[in-house]
């Protein structure tokens, strides 16, 4: 037991790349080599891989199995004690990988490549309410959060988050403003000075139009004196802070931003 647990820990350190060739060059070895080995019982390579199949996946439905010495040490040693560890640890490696994107999903990790979507600063109950509205308004359209939240609030296939700072590069090409149908820039409710409020939204709004012009902006803006700090961004459309702003943003991407 020690040393099939000492050889399973050694598979699973291998590489992806290495262990799927390695299962794969087994299951090859052993659907040629079986025929050469018991001609009587494995008559056509398609038994022998039947055979090795049902084999490494611990099925055994019966039908097949070596009646001669040479073919049952070679299934013992082959098949039973490396091909079910190898594929044991080729599944293993799947669903590690698998959960491993999800987690990094799930923190924002992750680069987005999807085009002609809407990308949403901050992850607020607005934004929630936007989110809300854009998913009931177009059953196509993906939406992308930007936040610096360790975990997002929501994921699926349709919603994407990407953790970082809005207004480094490196992030918003993460979240692909540059092929974004429009983004939403929301007031950080976090902040309690409304002029550091719209210092933020400001900066954000720099940074997405000198990385794509020609993308639709929305900002959210606290104080109205603050406007003219915006005008030398060319912000698509600037509204003002209400209880309706989630609704009256979104609908002026779909109203205008066409």
């Amino acid at each position: 037991m020690i040393i099939l647990r000492r050889l399973y820990l050694q598979a699973t350190s291998l590489s992806w790349l290495i262990l799927t060739v390695s299962t794969m060059v087994l299951i090859a070895f052993s659907t040629l080599l079986l025929p050469v080995i018991e001609p009587s019982t494995f008559t056509k390579y398609a038994d022998s891989l039947w055979f090795t199949m049902t084999t490494i996946l611990t099925v055994g439905y019966g039908d097949l199995y070596p009646a001669t010495s040479a073919g049952r040490i070679f299934t013992v040693v082959f098949l039973y004690i490396i091909g079910i560890g190898l594929f044991a640890s080729f599944i293993g490696k799947a669903i590690e990988s698998l959960t491993l994107h999800k987690k990094r999903e799930e923190r924002g990790e992750l680069m987005f490549k999807g085009k002609n979507h809407i990308v949403i600063i901050d992850w607020s109950y607005k934004a929630e309410n936007a989110i809300a509205e854009i998913l009931k308004q177009d059953e196509q359209i993906e939406v992308v959060v930007i936040d610096r939240l360790e975990k997002a609030k929501e994921i699926n296939t349709r919603i994407h988050y990407v953790r970082g700072n809005a207004t480094h590069e490196k992030v918003l090409r993460q979240a692909n403003v540059q092929q974004a149908k429009a983004v939403l820039i929301f007031a950080d409710d976090r902040i309690e000075d409304q002029m550091l409020t719209d210092g933020k939204s400001l900066l954000i709004a720099t940074a997405v139009e000198r990385m794509s012009p020609r993308v639709y902006t929305t900002v959210e803006v606290e104080r109205e004196e603050h406007l003219p700090s915006f005008s030398h961004v060319k912000v698509d459309k600037f509204i003002m802070s209400n209880s309706t702003i989630a609704k009256m943003a979104v609908n002026s991407i779909f109203s205008e931003a066409n």
